[in-house]
């Protein structure tokens, strides 16, 4: 499965403004609109603000899109962002908390299948 990348102001505008379900986990947060294509497009926002060493960054970026190779997440916009600044970067404590992100989502998405 391919993930898009989102692009443009107007598409993360469109997906902050109008999310349909919003998930925090420790420094991260997820924002998710249903789109109207079967495809999955990944927006992601990691400023050197909140992490400094562009090595750490990346590692962030490729975390979050693991967890988006789903094919529960088809037919979504998604953004991925960093909220809060990382001042000690600890690889294990944020992987449990990207692990813990990608759990609730799943449990969020299963359950509005499963109402539909």
């Amino acid at each position: 499965m391919k993930v898009n990348s989102l692009k443009g102001n107007i598409n993360y505008d469109s997906v902050f403004i109008s999310s349909d379900y919003q998930i925090k986990e420790g420094p991260f947060k997820l924002f998710l609109k249903k789109n109207s294509t079967k495809d999955v497009s990944l927006g992601l926002i990691i400023p050197k603000k909140r992490i400094s060493l562009a090595s750490n960054r990346n590692f962030v970026k490729r975390r979050a899109r693991e967890i988006i190779r789903n094919e529960i997440f088809l037919g979504y916009d998604i953004i991925f962002l960093v909220a809060i600044k990382i001042k000690n970067f600890n690889k294990c404590e944020l992987k449990n908390h990207i692990n813990n992100l990608k759990r609730k989502l799943e449990s969020l998405l299963i359950g509005t299948q499963f109402n539909q």
